[in-house]
């Protein structure tokens, strides 16, 4: 290779989505035939000398899960650097997907690539619709110092060129390399079209000279054109026949170039990286290709079902699993809980999460959703009975009832508790009452909600149910499809067991930590009835009024309430307005009708009631039927004239001391084609919104503008992780008033200034409902097809559809307000467990209220707690959210005998860092953080 000579490097590989238009068992048919037509060319052709199999290392594994005897060629092919696959496991939606789980991503995809060899070190991103503004720190923190992307840029993109340093929040940098015309710019070399890769039409090596002849232009056109990238590949492709006549007519054409086929590794080792322009910030434009920001509100229910998923795993099993392994002497599940995560992984590509694919491809993730649910609540029930066992000794022993309730959250925590219990029919007469015992002895008042005599069958036991709702789904059923013949009473003690749904506060609940209440019989003597101010709920001229000492809220019966934050007296009015409008886009993009009618929910007829009220906690609930336009007009063009009715369900409900009202909001959708948002008009005066992101905070303009001359218009949404919360600009008397909306599972919002009030508004989709994976027609895509036009009919989303949120009052600062946190306790709850006095109060072990970890400071979030393949060896996740340096405290329930900083995949870290601190006898950790600083913490606990 000459010094004089300017550089190409051809760098030939597929693309592959392991479903799309096609689900993953037809696509390895076709990846078996692709991967083995490599193998062979690697193998037998000296001038065929790299191929990279995508950036994902699953692609290998389902290849060997279908050819095992395969393993030896590809490890050869690895090791020898002819085969490069990797950094990723999958490649995936990282908006769609948390922060966490694109952490996951990395980790699993290092070790499944170890097994054959040395792992590709490039952060390789071909295709992913955007890119969190955390991911330069994640990728350092993975051991990658490069980025190779095609969508995101916006109007940055002409003085940015093909190559810069793209910048984290901390300041943290990658190699970014922006792929001229995309990943496919020199695919299918020789062929007319790009599909004819797939046939066995000639090559003509004079019509891939004209190729990338029209690719230098435009290259040429911005800085960064050198190196030259040229991605010899596309989705599915098979490695380029006639390769070695196609580099030899390319060399004819540009001597003055150094034509290579080679690998991304050699791409960026090439690159002078000494003066290039620096960015900072998410990457969401769509200047040169689709962002596609439809598929953020595309088949709503695989975003609810990964968020479950997700929040179960980080939140919940594995927080759990590392408490009872670390303070009670049991094994931690790993096996499982790796399974688990590569279930989950497996629907986070960005055709799967992103809900753009076919009917029969998203009907098989549902599987997988199901099956890591199922692993999940199998462990927590498995590790409960560890600490928490159901049965005592003796048949006597079982009389000695306690309710055990885990806090997975490593803070301390006050919550509203419910539990059905499952008792001997004679061991309490329900109409005396009873009550519970804290751990400290002190007496806690108890509500009985409900009670049952009810037959007992072999096999069914409610008390496995780790949370109380699955225990109530499986009562009703019973209760509805046997009726009477089931139900009796405490004479038949032989037969029936006494159901006891029960509510009570616990109070104090340590932070990761356990505590037992135990159950007495009669009702709690009245001084212990004042602990905290009760609930109030009453009717008022039809409307339901909940009232704690922080809330009042009124529920209306169109679904609508007003909601009073009793500290400031501030009054928001008209929140949850449900607006539908017409969608005739397809499952990457919205798309409005030319002439649609908006129809909004204000003013519906419809009935509300209270369903629930006690000291404790109080539900109510409005019903009304939503008319909405049963579909688009042939046309498409506007909504037609004939209604469908909707039924709609808004429930409230509001618990003493809790700062937030949930809302659980449903309807039968039996409309078609299109989008139905819930609106939050705040009347607050500002023009910026924050968002809970990835390892951060988002703060982004009210509304967006801008775009109109790029291949994709920006839209006017934003996509959102846990919450999102909107806070006046200029404070009112003494605070500023805020509103924040936590969801489950919702990740699209939009947000615009009333122009008659001149305040906020804040709009959280709940449906998108369209019948197409990608249609040509569309003016929000500029007319371009994003995909095969096939129908999905499933993508309509009919039938009964349930949506989860929050609304929170707030003063201050989104971090003082601890928003991140009021976020993580409405979505992690508690754990609760029926079990005996003889094996945890009475029982030898940890201190009652013993915590294993416990965080202080609210700007930092906790992601991960979970212990490591070493036995003693803790792992903790931690971000500085704020822009401040922080000193994270954690106090250990267990001595500490070691704590470092690593990287993800356990190893030093390549940049410098403060280290930690390990103080007060090995019982707490002080660990430095910079401003916006990932830290993985590895603990050394003393062994028990």
């Amino acid at each position: 290779m000459s010094p004089d000579k300017r550089q190409a490097f051809i760098v030939s590989h597929t693309h592959w989505d392991r479903e799309w238009y096609l689900p993953f068992n037809r696509f390895r048919v076709n990846l078996v035939e692709t991967v083995g037509k490599v193998l062979d060319r690697l193998e037998s052709d000296p001038d065929f000398t790299h191929f990279l199999l995508d950036g994902q290392t699953c692609v290998l594994e389902d290849y060997l899960a279908a050819v095992p005897g395969d393993t030896q060629r590809v490890r050869n092919l690895v090791r020898r650097g002819a085969l490069a696959s990797g950094p990723w496991y999958i490649l995936p939606d990282e908006f769609l997907v948390s922060g966490e789980a694109t952490v996951r991503n990395l980790i699993l995809g290092r070790r499944t690539g170890a097994a054959w060899g040395p792992v590709q070190k490039v952060g390789y991103m071909p295709d992913s619709f955007g890119h969190v503004a955390q991911l330069p720190q994640i990728l350092r923190l993975a051991g990658l110092d490069s980025f190779v992307f095609t969508r995101g840029l916006g109007d940055e993109a002409p003085g940015l060129g093909w190559l810069f340093r793209w910048q984290a929040p901390d300041e943290t940098e990658v190699l970014a390399v922006n792929q001229c015309e995309g990943y496919c710019n020199a695919g299918a070399l020789g062929y007319r079209e790009l599909w004819h890769a797939h046939t066995r039409r000639r090559v003509d090596p004079e019509a891939a000279v004209q190729k990338i002849a029209e690719l230098l232009e435009k290259m040429d056109a911005r800085p960064g054109a050198d190196p030259i990238l040229l991605n010899n590949g596309c989705d599915h492709f098979p490695p380029q026949p006639l390769l070695a006549e196609i580099l030899a007519a390319l060399r004819a054409r540009w001597p003055e170039m150094d034509f290579q086929q080679t690998g991304l590794k050699r791409f960026i080792a090439a690159v002078d990286q000494a003066a290039l322009p620096r960015w900072q910030g998410e990457l969401l434009g769509g200047r040169d290709h689709p962002i596609l920001s439809g598929v953020w509100s595309a088949r709503m229910y695989l975003k609810q079902q990964n968020e479950a998923c997700q929040n179960l795993l980080t939140r919940q099993v594995e927080p759990l699993c590392a408490l009872v392994c670390k303070l009670h002497g049991h094994r931690w599940p790993g096996g499982l809980l790796d399974q688990a995560w590569r279930e989950l992984l497996r629907n986070h590509p960005h055709d799967s999460i992103c809900g753009c694919s076919t009917d029969a491809v998203h009907k098989d993730m549902e599987t997988r959703f199901a099956a890591v649910l199922q692993t999940g609540e199998q462990i927590l029930s498995r590790r409960l009975e560890g600490v928490a066992p159901l049965f005592g000794s003796t048949p006597e022993q079982d009389r000695q009832v306690v309710v055990t309730v885990a806090n997975t959250l490593p803070r301390p925590r006050d919550e509203v508790v419910e539990r059905l219990l499952v008792l001997p029919a004679d061991l309490v007469d329900p109409d005396q009452g009873v009550h519970l015992l804290d751990p400290q002895g002190r007496v806690v008042p108890c509500s009985i909600l409900e009670h049952h005599h009810v037959e007992r069958f072999w096999g069914v036991d409610y008390r496995d149910q780790p949370f109380c709702a699955d225990q109530l789904d499986m009562l009703d059923t019973f209760l509805h499809r046997f009726g009477d013949r089931i139900l009796g009473g405490p004479e038949q003690a032989d037969t029936h067991d006494l159901f006891l749904l029960i509510r009570f506060r616990a109070e104090s609940l340590p932070a990761l930590g356990l505590s037992h209440f135990r159950l007495m019989p009669g009702k709690a003597p009245a001084a212990a009835s004042a602990n905290h101010p009760p609930v109030e709920a009453h009717m008022e001229d039809g409307s339901a009024i909940l009232m704690n000492e922080r809330l009042k809220v009124r529920l209306h019966a169109d679904g609508t309430f007003d909601l009073r934050d009793m500290a400031t007296g501030h009054v928001f009015s008209g929140l949850n307005l449900l607006e539908d409008s017409a969608d005739r886009g397809d499952e990457y993009d919205h798309c409005p009708a030319e002439s649609g009618l908006t129809v909004f929910s204000a003013g519906a007829e419809g009935k509300v009631r209270l369903l629930d009220c006690d000291p404790l906690l109080a539900r109510a609930e409005a019903t009304f039927r939503f008319d909405l336009p049963r579909s688009l007009e042939r046309d498409r063009r506007s909504r037609h004239p004939r209604t469908t009715p909707c039924d709609v369900t808004v429930r409230l409900t509001l618990a003493a001391g809790c700062p937030r009202v949930d809302v659980e909001t449903s309807i039968n959708n039996r409309a078609f084609d299109h989008r139905l948002r819930v609106w939050f008009p705040t009347g607050l005066r500002t023009g910026q919104v924050f968002s809970d992101g990835h390892f951060m905070v988002n703060q982004r303009p009210l509304q967006r503008t801008g775009g109109d001359d790029w291949v994709q218009p920006a839209p006017a949404t934003w996509p959102q992780q846990d919450w999102s919360a909107l806070l006046e600009d200029v404070p009112t008397l003494t605070a500023r008033q805020g509103l924040a909306v936590f969801n489950r599972g919702l990740p699209e919002f939009q947000t615009w200034t009333d122009p008659g009030s001149g305040g906020a508004v804040f709009a959280l989709t709940l449906l998108r409902c369209v019948d197409w994976l990608s249609r040509d027609d569309l003016p929000t895509r500029n007319n371009i097809n994003a995909g095969p036009t096939l129908h999905t009919p499933d993508a309509q989303c009919i039938g009964r559809q349930l949506f989860r949120y929050a609304v929170a009052p707030f003063r201050e600062d989104v971090l003082e307000g601890d928003l991140p946190g009021r976020s993580r306790r409405y979505r992690a709850e508690v754990l609760t467990r029926q079990s005996v006095a003889e094996f945890t109060v009475d029982a030898e072990g940890p201190a009652a209220g013993a915590s294993l970890l416990a965080q202080t400071d609210p700007r930092v979030e906790i992601t991960a707690i979970r212990c490591t393949g070493r036995a003693e060896h803790l792992e903790v996740r931690l971000v500085n959210l704020s822009d401040d340096d922080v000193t994270e405290v954690l106090n250990f329930g267990v001595p500490v005998v070691d704590a470092e900083k690593t990287s993800f995949l356990g190893g030093p870290l390549a940049l410098e860092n403060d280290p930690v601190f390990v103080s007060d006898g090995g019982r707490k950790i002080k660990v430095p953080l910079a401003p916006y600083e990932i830290a993985t913490l590895v603990v050394e606990l003393e062994p028990s």
